[in-house]
């Protein structure tokens, strides 16, 4: 998931700075580019969210071990 949302990221902000560029020069563009930066930030957040919880539920095991 996180390739995946770097992937994304990279490609939607290339993407934005095309239409960014394209509109400066006076060409109609689309700004779809925007919703694969969010798509691909969303996907990077919840990898590290992922990785977090991991990380918490382990301790929590190693912890519940050490009591008995």
């Amino acid at each position: 998931m996180k390739i995946a949302g770097i992937i994304l990221l990279v490609i939607g902000g290339l993407s934005t700075l095309g239409a960014i560029i394209g509109a400066v020069q006076g060409h109609s563009t689309s700004f779809a580019g925007l919703t694969l930066v969010v798509l691909g930030a969303f996907l990077l957040s919840r990898a590290n969210n992922k990785k977090e919880e991991e990380k918490k539920k382990k301790w929590a095991e190693g912890n519940s071990n050490e009591d008995e």
